[in-house]
């Protein structure tokens, strides 16, 4: 599903507004949603939450909240409305807000009788924060501080209409101070703030509101952001035909490990294989063999000279490229090493390969020493990140790119031409060819821990020898990495998993996606 940003919803409304409904109509229709979305949650409640408080900003969103106050009260609900910083401002919510006033609704002014709005929060069943929505910008100021932590400390229900006050709706940051809701009521389509940590930890459940803006209006916006439910990741499988066989699979090599990285390759081809891959092969230094032959039964094994680090030697070059054309896909970095022979290896197989190119770890950090070996590939490469490593292939803090990881996604893809995985809290895929982004909702901080990489990795190349396209064996992989992660935290715990914990899993998790 499309998620849009502030400006990107502003136009969608502007073209609604021009061609379709009113701006008065919009916020009546989006008032009236989140108003029968709240109650379809409180009235679940035995005996059912009667007290209602919502309050409202100046702005639009303060406008929603009075619909929603109203609502209420024609359905016989006790209701207050708290002016958090004055009189509306729009000419749309003046109108809410007369309308308000007409039914007799109680209204307290937070900056006339501070004490009284405080305390008629406390004692509601039911608060709505309708103060600031998706134009927050800047930092909260003190007496707005004290009314959100009233709001979030308050014992009744908390709702946000649209995006919780003081969340950066494009972002996904969120001033200390928010509010801190139990639920949001995105209006009419997600917001990256939604998804978006830090900013999602403050939006507790998240339910999207349609106020009947017409499908024409959202395809104004191109390049948008994207993120997927389990559904939508299912629909990108295909089927598997009954007389499929190994081949029809694919076939990987997976170019990794040292002899002190053995778990690496491991993972990796393990990860490879549970996403159905029909044959892996390993490639890795020889002195490795046992250990890995001992973990990696269902895989293709190749030993290869070495030197004396441990890692591969530019003499493994010839047998490389002596099979590289019978695959399907490469695999290449994960417990790779990092010195002049193993940027010899990663630099002939990129030189080389015909196929899809996985790069990642080690193979990030030679390409970010030497960033002119992208430049010399010959076919698609994908490369995985964490933001330390795309900090070293940009020269850029890895607090700016944090800061904005689809930019700086967006932007590498765009410039090397590359399809790129940026692993963080919220993982970030990019595409070379459109602005396209998609970011990953699933997943959490058990994952954080080595070897989680090279699981992703694995996953990504062992979608992509199979029938995918490849933006949609990625997308897929990360989703699937991140929830597979989630199933294993509920059945254990996020403190005590580990990465082979989540390949364990994936073979049970790949039955609600295989068709």
């Amino acid at each position: 599903m499309r998620l849009l940003n502030s400006d990107e919803m502003k136009l969608v409304e502007q073209y609604t507004a021009k061609y379709g409904l009113s701006y008065q109509r919009m916020m009546e229709n989006a008032g009236a949603a989140c108003a029968r979305n709240i109650r379809s949650i409180i009235e679940k409640e035995k005996p059912m939450k009667r007290n209602i408080v919502v309050v409202c900003g100046k702005g639009n969103n303060g406008g929603d909240g009075f619909v929603i106050a109203r609502k209420f009260s024609e359905n016989g609900y006790n209701v207050c409305v708290v002016l958090a910083s004055g009189y509306p401002g729009s000419q749309e919510a003046t109108y809410m807000y007369k309308l308000v006033l007409d039914l007799s609704i109680p209204t307290v002014w937070f900056d006339a009788d501070r004490m009284k709005a405080i305390q008629t929060i406390k004692n509601a069943d039911v608060i709505v924060d309708a103060v600031f929505g998706f134009s927050f910008y800047g930092t909260i100021g003190e007496d707005m501080k004290v009314l959100l932590n009233e709001m979030s400390t308050a014992k009744g229900v908390k709702f946000a209409v649209d995006v919780p006050s003081g969340v950066y709706c494009d972002s996904g940051y969120n001033d200390p101070n928010c509010f801190k809701a139990d639920y949001t009521i995105a209006i009419s389509a997600l917001k990256p703030a939604h998804i978006t940590h830090p900013a999602a930890d403050c939006c507790g459940d998240i339910i999207i509101a349609n106020i009947g803006i017409p499908e024409d209006s959202y395809n104004l916006v191109r390049d948008s952001l994207y993120t997927y439910n389990k559904t939508e990741v299912s629909n990108l499988f295909p089927v598997r035909k009954p007389t499929a066989h190994k081949g029809t699979f694919g076939h990987l090599l997976c170019i990794c490990g040292s002899r002190g990285m053995v778990g690496a390759p491991v993972l990796a081809g393990s990860a490879a294989l549970r996403s159905g891959a029909g044959l892996v092969t390993v490639a890795f230094p020889e002195s490795a063999y046992v250990p890995i032959a001992s973990k990696l039964t269902e895989a293709l094994l190749m030993p290869l000279p070495e030197n004396e680090e441990g890692t591969l030697s530019e003499k493994a070059i010839e047998k490389l490229l002596a099979s590289i054309d019978k695959y399907d896909a490469v695999l290449i970095g994960c417990g790779l090493g990092v010195n002049e022979d193993t940027k010899a290896v990663l630099s002939a197989v990129l030189e080389n390969a015909k196929v899809p190119v996985i790069i990642d770890a080690d193979g990030i950090n030679i390409i970010a020493s030497d960033i002119s070996i992208l430049q010399r590939a010959n076919s698609q490469l994908v490369l995985t990140p964490h933001p330390k490593e795309m900090s070293r292939l940009c020269g850029t803090p890895a607090e700016i790119i944090l800061s904005d990881t689809v930019g700086a996604a967006r932007a590498f893809s765009e410039k090397y031409g590359v399809y790129l995985v940026l692993k963080a809290a919220n993982t970030v895929v990019t595409e070379p060819d459109t602005k396209r982004a998609y970011v990953n909702a699933s997943g959490n901080n058990g994952l954080s821990k080595g070897g989680s990489g090279d699981v992703l990795a694995g996953l990504i190349a062992g979608l992509t020898v199979q029938e995918f396209n490849l933006s949609d064996a990625i997308t897929a992989a990360v989703y699937i990495h991140g929830h597979t992660a989630d199933i294993v935290a509920e059945k254990t715990s996020k403190t005590g998993m580990l990465p082979s914990d989540v390949v364990s899993e994936l073979s049970r998790v790949f039955k609600f996606f295989e068709k």
